[in-house]
């Protein structure tokens, strides 16, 4: 993308905010302006929809500084180096994001924030529909030189940028002092300059004068892009004025020192795409696995429905097959259940016992005072001889009614018994 969209947040909670968005390409500023504070953040979603955003946060609110490796710890420097910080940190080192901005050999160079600042600048952004690509400290988008400082004023506070991974953001009132505290000020080219000509006039005093530690300490070279402020120490050395947005973009675009890692890390764009559903992805699963509950457990009722018809046929064909009693083999017991009918149905269609008593069924259940006790077929003589019992001799004679529809009937001697009448009818078919 040669376009980007850069954010700097104010230190001050109502603060303003400046935004800026470059071009790459054309190296030329392509939209800027300034929020009233945070709250608007939401009208710069229209430039950073298709742009990379960099947010700038305040140096106020970072600490930038370095620390010794201890021998042995780095494998485990990520987890050492907030208990290595720990007495220069006036904060518990679990409310605080410690971030590597680069390691030198015994040497780790960190920046250092509270998780509430972080969690604030990246809520406020995600408020206004803005992905962020990078946070970084503002004083770390300034240029950096060799042997030298950079500074830019901006807000009423000055950016200071000592080094790669070294700065500060300063009001005015206390950056003369933080100045004078520098242990290791750099001497300007200027100043040499300075001193080569006045070593043709005075090249003794001279000498005592760059040695001087006082003085030394007072000639620090600091390039400025906007106007220097005065009575500060050390050399001010002018450079090309510039929009200060468009210097701190540019650097920005350059910059590796993004605090996003641990638990701000960057996720993947799928990872983004797919959160707006997360919700309705939560709710599938919950039905889904609602469904695949509701399935297993009719599953289950089904197998045991199964098992208890398995069960109850096994019964059956025991109580008519007595001589298979203990076999509970489905197939073995199936065959014997389909010999056992083509026994009793018959070689021929319409032979054996089963078709006589389909039609036998239909008189006997009409007649349900009559309970047969015996039936014994003939099949040679083509008959059917049953004996039955009954309350009464009427019954008999209903069922003999009923029969002769379908059979020839003979209806032997009834004999009334107590309370019980008993007889025998004889069924033949009719021709």
């Amino acid at each position: 993308m040669s376009e980007f969209l850069t954010i700097r947040l104010s230190s001050r909670p109502a603060g303003p905010v400046h935004w800026l968005v470059w071009s790459l390409q054309q190296q030329e500023v392509i939209a800027s302006g300034e929020l009233a504070d945070s709250s608007q953040l939401g009208e710069l979603a229209e430039y950073g929809a298709n742009r990379p955003v960099y947010l700038l946060v305040p140096g106020s609110d970072v600490l930038l500084s370095q620390v010794s490796i201890p021998s042995g710890s780095g494998r485990q420097l990520a987890q050492v180096l907030p208990y290595l910080l720990e007495e220069e940190l006036a904060q518990d080192v679990d409310d605080l994001h410690i971030h590597m901005l680069k390691r030198e050999s015994d040497k780790a160079h960190v920046a250092v924030v509270s998780h509430q600042r972080m969690e604030a600048w990246l809520a406020e952004c995600e408020a206004a529909g803005l992905t962020v690509r990078q946070v970084i400290p503002d004083c770390l988008c300034l240029p950096a030189f060799e042997n030298s400082y950079s500074a830019a004023e901006i807000e009423g506070q000055w950016l200071l940028r000592q080094s790669e991974t070294q700065g500060i953001c300063a009001d005015p009132d206390w950056l003369a002092g933080w100045l004078m505290a520098q242990k290791v000020p750099l001497i300007s080219q200027v100043m040499e300059e300075e001193s080569a000509e006045l070593q043709a006039e005075d090249a003794e005093a001279a000498a005592e004068a760059l040695m001087d530690e006082d003085a030394a300490q007072t000639q620090t070279r600091i390039r400025h892009f906007t106007p220097a402020p005065q009575g500060m120490p050390g050399h001010w050395q002018a450079e090309a004025p510039e929009l200060v947005m468009a210097l701190l973009a540019k650097g920005a675009s350059e910059s590796k020192a993004s605090l996003l890692s641990g638990p701000y890390k960057l996720q993947p764009t799928w990872h983004k795409a797919f959160k707006p559903w997360r919700k309705v992805g939560i709710a599938a699963a919950l039905v889904l696995g609602v469904m695949i509950a509701e399935y297993v457990i009719r599953v289950q009722s089904m197998e045991q429905q199964a098992q208890a018809y398995q069960n109850e046929s096994f019964r059956i064909i025991h109580q008519v097959l007595p001589q298979h009693k203990g076999i509970n083999r489905s197939s073995y017991l199936r065959t014997q259940m389909i010999n056992e009918e083509r026994r009793l149905g018959g070689t021929e269609s319409g032979q054996g016992l089963l078709p006589w008593l389909v039609k036998l069924r239909p008189s006997l259940s009409k007649v349900p005072q009559i309970s047969v006790q015996n039936l014994k077929y003939d099949q040679n003589r083509n008959e059917l001889r049953l004996q039955a019992v009954a309350g009464e001799f009427q019954h008999f004679e209903q069922l003999r009614v009923l029969l002769v529809e379908d059979f020839e009937v003979d209806q032997g001697q009834l004999n009334r018994d107590g309370q019980q009448v008993s007889g025998a009818l004889v069924l033949r078919r009719r021709t």
